[in-house]
């Protein structure tokens, strides 16, 4: 995979004569922050947060958001989300005219941090739902300087609110008036994202988590059992006193031909109990997020990555087609009426740069290939794609012909 093209030189493009009156109060300055819960999620939590977030009166989506927190929490979640969304960040892109023509000047403009994070959100909004932008602020030079979500606990969707604290029925309109064209609302008033449908397959893998912590804390370290003909409760006393010093363990004592004894799980093998069940929740996680799970096991064979790897690919590529749509639809205009520095936006549009970009070990083999196949390469094409400056052929220079790979039998 290429990586994103880097323009050595700052294109000339023109400058606004004076920068116009700096904004200020941009809402998402004025909201105050919910609270973070670090408590643990059950399925009543999910249940309980898709009916507010979907409530027809006045949806809040408070609790979705805090779910969805507590969900990324999940290490495998968040690396297969990661890896849907790196691949559009990491891909090249260009600015076109109506022909197709690259101009090289907007596209550097767009090579900036707030328009890597814009891409991760604008997608990231398949995996939460409903996502609001604010492109509000900008630096000295005109450009804009950060691309900001509104939390999904601050603004109502279905009414068009930006909300100043969670739970109002009161706000800033942003779909019309004045904050029109600095709001983007990503998705349709009432999505959820896939996160909502993987969300019981998560809890229950965290469960999993816990009961297997559980049966470490209780089992990890062998119990102690103590037995005495003893029936005094002096002694009884000693000898519980002996076994909290002894470990911090769980210990049972008894008296005379009392006994006590350990289940063990049917499998005979604790980590088959919890583990297997955790890898099958993280394959269906990953069927659902890449199309598959092949990617993400360590164990699978080079065949099925590729297979795996071309189901990924369709979800790829539909992420990138989302995103231009979504930048040429609703940001390039609020863009163009951010600032004069984004004017030159009126006749142009993001593409997606699919041109293979050669490298200079991929261009020397092709010359090999070609000269074995009887053809001479352009020596100024050779120099310029490979940056090695040719002086000239060897005399009696021969290229043999590479043997064939012997044919399995």
């Amino acid at each position: 995979m290429s990586k994103k093209r880097r323009h050595n030189r700052r294109p000339a493009i023109q400058q606004p004569q004076a920068q116009a009156e700096k904004k200020s109060n941009y809402l998402s300055s004025l909201l105050v922050p919910q609270e973070i819960s670090i408590h643990a999620k059950s399925i009543n939590d999910y249940k309980i947060a898709v009916a507010l977030a979907l409530d027809n009166s006045n949806p809040d989506r408070s609790p979705l958001g805090a779910l969805y927190d507590n969900l990324l929490l999940d290490n495998h979640v968040a690396s297969v989300i990661d890896s849907r969304i790196l691949y559009s960040q990491r891909s090249p892109f260009k600015m076109i005219d109506d022909k197709g023509n690259e101009n090289e000047e907007l596209s550097w403009l767009l090579e900036r941090s707030w328009f890597e994070e814009l891409i991760r959100l604008v997608l990231f909004s398949k995996f939460q739902g409903t996502t609001l932008l604010e492109l509000y602020e900008t630096n000295a030079e005109g450009e804009l300087a950060t691309t900001t979500e509104i939390p999904q606990s601050h603004f109502n969707a279905t009414k068009g609110l930006i909300l100043k604290e969670p739970g109002a029925t009161n706000g800033w309109q942003y779909k019309e008036g004045i904050f029109k064209n600095y709001y983007v609302q990503i998705g349709k008033d009432r999505d959820l994202g896939i996160l909502e449908r993987l969300a019981p397959m998560i809890l229950a893998k965290k469960i999993g988590w816990g009961a297997w912590m559980d049966f470490i804390d209780k089992y990890g370290v062998p119990p102690l059992f103590i037995t005495t003909d003893r029936e005094d409760n002096s002694r009884l006393q000693q000898l519980y006193s002996s076994a909290m010093a002894f470990k911090s363990n769980s210990f049972l004592i008894g008296r005379g031909n009392e006994k006590f004894e350990v289940g063990s799980t049917h499998t005979g093998n604790s980590k088959d109990t919890f583990d297997v069940f955790i890898e099958r929740a993280n394959d269906e996680i990953s069927k659902r997020i890449l199309g598959g799970s092949s990617l993400t096991d360590q164990k699978t064979f080079v065949g099925s990555a590729q297979i795996q790897y071309r189901l990924a690919e369709d979800r790829y590529n539909a992420d990138k087609i989302f995103f231009k749509n979504i930048f040429n639809s609703f940001i390039r205009p609020r863009l163009i009426n951010l600032s004069p520095i984004y004017a030159p936006l009126q006749n142009h549009y993001f593409e997606w740069d699919n041109s293979e970009v050669r490298t200079a070990d991929g261009v020397a083999d092709l010359v090999v290939k070609l000269s074995q196949a009887g053809y001479v390469p352009d020596p100024e094409f050779v120099e310029q794609e490979t940056g090695i400056k040719l002086l000239g052929l060897k005399e009696n220079t021969i290229v043999k012909p590479q043997p064939e790979a012997e044919k399995k039998k």
